[in-house]
């Protein structure tokens, strides 16, 4: 989103985390293979670096409070508020507008400016209100993901903590959301529709056809945290259940993952558990699988998923994230209801049988991924930009009617 402002000189500041300057690309060299590749990743050319502003001090105080083993919900929510008050302090100064994500928004929206800045709204998640009634309610079913479900549902979090993400959008002139599951969750809880706008994610696309040829066995992937959200228990409990080929393999690359799932994971046959993987090792895994599936409880988008399909993996979600604005079955995209085990398991064996050595599958998947790039992204936030001024007086009221 900065590089859409920077790209017709609309960027006053870029006030970020970790990012690469001079000296961190001096020393990348220096570093192990995984953190160098992630350190690189987290610069733009397109942005100009004197309009850059890096928070590194909270960088390094999310790190040590990750390892002293603070909640991360917790720690997320204090340092998210320091971007807030940064954000809040430069367009005072300048007197420019404000375009924050989510966690960012709550400080710099409610605060007091000589100036009236516009406040557009970037939503990160769905509405807390939402992800909480479908964690509950999954809790309930499945009580051993209990430790994903505390951070996860914001039990770690106070009034005010629980506040900022609960209560921001009701201050934004504009709200934009990656996918209409996102969107719908905001206008469910009082936002106006037709402050809400959805564009979807883009991705660069790699640079070859998906020519390859189709893995000959059924090779499922799930790549993301081993938590409760994902709906990586569900996939597990569906996998045990279904009536899959004998040598069918489930693999998944899970950085973090809840205890509870990795106990039921040694209780089933053919799955493989990876504790992270490198970007080119990634790449390799999409393409030596015949599915990515991952049924998540909610989402507010699922960036992997694009990632999967880009690589010609078609993919197997739910209609809790942005799934349905990307495409349909004719796109290598299936969809089950999030939650129902029964649904997930009959939809794995039904691609179990149609997936092996389907190589036009793949280039549909591919086909599709194309059709969201970046610059398509970065279009439509600068034309949401251009849309009329909305009503203050309209913005304001829904705000004193939710806080």
């Amino acid at each position: 989103m900065p590089l859409a402002l920077a790209e017709v000189d609309g960027l006053d500041q870029f006030i970020t985390d970790a990012y690469a300057g001079p000296l961190t690309e001096a020393v990348a060299g220096l570093l192990p293979t995984r953190l160098r590749e992630k350190l690189r990743s987290r610069q733009e050319p397109g942005i100009p670096r004197e309009r850059v502003k890096c928070l590194w001090t909270l960088t390094a105080l999310e790190h040590l409070r990750h390892r002293l083993g603070y909640s991360p919900s917790v720690t997320f929510a204090k340092l998210d508020r320091q971007f807030s008050l940064a954000a809040a302090a430069r367009a005072r100064r300048t007197r420019s507008n404000l375009y924050l994500y989510s966690p960012y928004a709550w400080e710099a929206f409610t605060s007091h400016y000589t100036h009236e800045p516009r406040k557009i709204l970037f939503q990160f998640h769905p509405h807390p209100a939402l992800e909480r009634r479908i964690l509950v309610e999954d809790r309930a079913k499945y009580p051993f993901v209990q430790q994903t479900f505390d951070e996860e549902a914001g039990e770690f979090l106070n009034e005010e903590m629980r506040r900022r993400s609960r209560d921001c959008w009701g201050y934004a002139d504009r709200v934009i959301c990656a996918s209409a599951f996102t969107k719908e969750s905001l206008v469910e809880v009082g936002a106006r529709r037709e402050l809400c706008e959805i564009i979807p994610y883009g991705i660069d696309m790699p640079h070859y056809a998906a020519d390859e040829p189709a893995p000959e066995t059924f090779k499922a992937l799930f790549v993301g945290n081993g938590s409760q959200r994902k709906g990586l228990h569900h996939l597990l409990i569906a996998w045990r259940q279904a009536s899959l080929p004998q040598n069918s393999q489930l693999t998944l690359v899970c950085r973090q993952i809840d205890p509870g799932i990795e106990a039921l994971i040694r209780k089933i046959a053919n799955v493989h558990l990876i504790h992270g993987a490198s970007g080119f090792e990634l790449t390799s895994l999409y393409k030596k699988s015949s599915l990515f599936v991952m049924p998540s409880l909610v989402e507010g988008f699922g960036f992997v998923y694009l990632e999967a399909l880009a690589q010609g993996c078609p993919v197997l979600g739910t209609p809790n994230t942005g799934l349905p604005d990307l495409g349909t079955e004719a796109d290598a995209i299936w969809q089950v209801q999030s939650g129902q085990i029964d649904q997930l398991g009959a939809r794995l064996e039904f691609l179990a049988r149609c997936l092996p050595g389907d190589s036009k599958v793949r280039a549909r998947a591919q086909a599709c991924a194309a059709r969201w790039t970046w610059p398509k992204f970065r279009a439509g936030i600068r034309a949401s930009l251009s849309q009329d001024k909305p009503n203050r007086h309209s913005r304001n009221r829904a705000a004193e009617q939710h806080t």
